[in-house]
C-alpha cells in the first residue's frame, strides 16, 4: 500500500475525530496511526484504512475514558514529590502525611510492605512474588488493590 494513500487516511479520519474532540482522542489517533502503519499492506483501499483508523481511535478513546472513571485523577500519586521551595509545598507534605497514615491504618503488613517495595523502592513484580512466594499476577493484583483503597479513602476524606 503506498504511504500516501495512508497519510491521506489518517488526515481524513483526525480530520473529522479531532474537530468534535479532545488531547485524548488526539493521542488515541495518534496510536491509532501507528497501528495502522504496522498493518499497512493489508489494506486494499483507503476507505479500509479509514475505517480501522476510527474504529481504533474510537475504542482506544472509550477505553481512555473508562481507565480515567475508574481512577479519578487526584494528587495521591504524585504526593511524595515535593520540593521545599514549591508554591505547593505544606499542602503536598499534608497529602503525603495523611496518605502514609491511611497506608499505616488501612492496609495489612503484607500488603504494606509489598506496596511501600513497589512503589517507594522500586521492585518489579517479578522481585515482590519472589520474596513473598506469591505469584507475580497475585502480586499486581495486591499493589493494586492497595492503591485503589487508599485512594477510596483519601477521596472519601477529602470530600468531608
Amino acid at each position: 500500500m503506498e504511504r500516501n494513500f495512508i497519510i491521506s487516511a489518517f488526515r481524513n479520519v483526525r480530520r473529522r475525530l479531532v474537530a468534535r474532540h479532545a488531547d485524548d482522542e488526539e493521542d488515541a489517533l495518534q496510536d491509532a496511526f501507528c497501528r495502522l502503519w504496522v498493518r499497512r499492506d493489508s489494506f486494499s483501499s483507503q476507505g479500509e484504512a479509514e475505517g480501522f483508523l476510527t474504529v481504533t481511535a474510537r475504542n482506544l478513546t472509550v477505553d481512555s475514558h473508562r481507565r480515567m472513571q475508574a481512577h479519578p485523577e487526584t494528587d495521591i500519586e504524585n504526593a511524595n514529590r515535593f520540593e521545599s521551595d514549591d508554591e505547593d509545598y505544606e499542602s503536598r507534605k499534608e497529602q503525603f502525611i495523611e496518605i502514609k497514615r491511611l497506608i499505616e491504618q488501612h492496609l495489612s503488613s503484607r500488603d504494606r510492605e509489598i506496596l511501600l517495595h513497589r512503589d517507594r523502592d522500586g521492585w518489579e513484580f517479578d522481585e515482590i512474588a519472589s520474596h513473598y512466594d506469591i505469584s507475580e499476577a497475585n502480586a499486581r493484583m495486591i499493589v493494586s488493590r492497595s492503591r485503589k483503597t487508599i485512594r477510596q479513602l483519601y477521596l472519601k476524606r477529602q470530600t468531608r
